[in-house]
């Protein structure tokens, strides 16, 4: 990592009279205050440093891409069943840091050999199997995320963009085959707002319309209100609200903490697609 210089406007140093620190600053003799606006100029320096420390690891992981894609695309395989892996595929514990009796008992409990190919729900367990994503499923989502096949990523430089694409096998839920949401950045600090750097920041967010079928869309959900006002007061309407869903993650956020919330989930699908 980037070796990190404390920031000078964090340690008392700001800028206008409603900082608790600002008579601190006015009393400093004026030799000692010119050596404040140096530290100054070095903490923006050293942002600059740090600012093309996360440009190259963009580039690193646009580069590494290349490397991954075999790997992923041989996951896939096994996965959907395409490839049935071969022993010398297979010559790893079934589970690490494991007792080999143990690892037997496994064995011993397995079920007859089906003539089923691949790993049935093998994503929608790896979902349910980490607690920010599995909290982000609901019943309705379950039946769905058996279609889900694969999930893969990509980078880009220009713009700085990062894609997450959920790959589908046709199903009776919606009709695209690919759901994808993508995260431009911006990587470079504008210059008057330097002090507030902390890294890539997600300027903006786009995700893919579900092309649902008649009746099947979980995002949304009927619910009926009792008028209070008007001519159909006393009268229950009927109308159409958000429901918890997984599927809308691929909703744009609309504000800065959906943005945080996205930005989690995100790090977290690229840990599990990439372990």
């Amino acid at each position: 990592m980037a070796q990190e210089i404390p920031n000078i406007e964090d340690m008392g140093f700001p800028f206008p009279q409603a900082q608790p620190n600002f008579e601190l600053l006015g009393a400093l003799p004026k030799n000692v205050k010119r050596r404040v606006c140096a530290l100054k100029k070095v903490q923006l320096a050293s942002i600059d440093v740090e600012a093309k420390f996360y440009e190259r690891v963009h580039a690193l992981e646009l580069e590494f891409e290349a490397l991954f894609k075999p790997l992923n695309e041989q996951r896939k395989q096994i996965v959907t069943g395409e490839k049935e892996p071969t022993d010398a595929e297979c010559d790893v514990p079934l589970l690490h840091d494991t007792q080999p009796d143990v690892i037997d008992q496994l064995y011993e409990k397995s079920e007859a050999d089906s003539n089923e190919k691949g790993i049935k729900d093998f994503w929608l367990n790896v979902l349910k199997g980490h607690d920010l994503t599995s909290d982000l499923i609901q019943e309705h989502d379950t039946p769905i995320l058996t279609y889900l096949t694969d999930i893969t990523t990509s980078t880009s430089v220009d713009p700085a963009s990062f894609t997450i694409k959920f790959h589908f096998a046709e199903n009776p839920y919606f009709k695209n085959s690919v759901l994808q949401k993508e995260y431009f950045l911006e990587i470079i600090p504008q210059e008057d707002s330097k002090f507030d750097f902390d890294g890539p920041n997600v300027i903006r967010v786009t995700g893919d319309k579900i092309e649902w079928e008649d009746g099947k869309n979980v995002t949304k959900k009927a619910v009926k209100k009792k008028q209070k006002k008007g001519a159909n007061a006393g009268k229950f309407m009927t109308k159409t609200v958000k429901a918890d869903s997984f599927f809308n993650f691929f909703d744009p956020p609309k504000s800065a903490d959906e943005t945080n919330e996205d930005e989690d989930a995100e790090t977290i699908l690229i840990a599990m697609i990439r372990a």
